[in-house]
């Protein structure tokens, strides 16, 4: 009798203790791709207060201004320069943690090394550590969401290589170029001098004559956020060209991907060869 009264005391406090709510505390993050990837690593104990978000252009556009954060907040920069350009630093902000001292790669490539399925990895340890330094408590936490987000994302990319591999892709852009080079796209390389005229606005006799080119190569023609606007409104009513938007803010970043994946395999439905049909003379 008292082994099961022990018993069900012991019962009763782990469900307790697991139903007990976790206590999400503030952090600032200076980029928006920074902001999706501590909301993942930082899970519930982590509210995440974006510095920078996207424009409709999706261009970056600034939130709240430095003097608005408080100078005893948790804030999360790229680098010592990402902060300084924010108006913000170590002295003012003694909880200021920057992931580099310099980031080891062109800033204005950011779009691309984030969503990079080979550089991601990286930043996520960096954002783990420094969730770590912040609250040390919940380090196991933060390392078991590390080991989801690097699972997950190693399955979302076996799924785009399961739906896309070998698939020609025109790609006016730049921004998700890791993405699907991880997913096995073929891409079909543009002369650079052609794409920077098209920048411009000039030329664009040639950028049609390209779309037309993709139907007869059975190719996707992709554009994002990275192609000027003249390029973008030049495309903006033709069907066959998809553009690739930006994760929302309040979106988890690795469902994001699968879902471009999906989005590029039913683009590409059109082109795909009915199967299991045999030809008969």
């Amino acid at each position: 009798m008292k082994n099961r009264l022990f018993l069900l005391i012991i019962a009763v406090s782990l469900l307790m203790l697991h139903s007990v709510p976790a206590v999400a505390w503030d952090v600032w993050t200076t980029s928006p791709w920074l902001t999706l990837v501590t909301r993942f690593i930082g899970g519930v104990y982590v509210q995440v207060n974006p510095i920078e978000t996207w424009n409709e252009d999706g261009n970056p556009s600034r939130k709240p201004r430095s003097r608005s954060i408080p100078k005893e907040a948790r804030v999360l920069a790229l680098d010592v320069a990402d902060a300084s350009r924010l108006g913000l630093n170590s002295k003012e902000w003694a909880d200021l943690v920057t992931l580099y001292h310099a980031a080891p790669f062109d800033k204005s490539l950011t779009d691309y090394f984030f969503a990079d399925p080979s550089a991601l990895p990286f930043i996520a340890q960096k954002v783990f550590t420094a969730l770590s330094k912040f609250d040390p408590a919940n380090y196991a936490y933060f390392q078991r969401r590390l080991a989801e987000f690097q699972t997950r994302l190693d399955s979302t990319v076996i799924v785009g290589r399961s739906l896309l591999f070998g698939s020609p892709v025109i790609y006016i852009g730049g921004n998700y170029t890791g993405m699907l080079r991880a997913a096995g796209c073929a891409l079909i390389p543009i002369d650079e001098g052609r794409r920077r005229a098209w920048e411009r606005g000039e030329e664009l006799d040639g950028l049609r004559a390209l779309l037309e080119d993709s139907a007869g190569k059975k190719a996707l023609v992709l554009v994002d956020s990275s192609s000027s606007r003249k390029i973008k409104d030049s495309l903006k009513n033709n069907r066959e060209v998809l553009y690739l938007e930006r994760p929302a803010l309040d979106q988890d970043l690795l469902l994001f991907f699968h879902g471009q994946y999906i989005l590029l395999w039913n683009r590409l439905a059109a082109y795909r060869q009915p199967r299991g049909i045999i030809a008969h003379d």
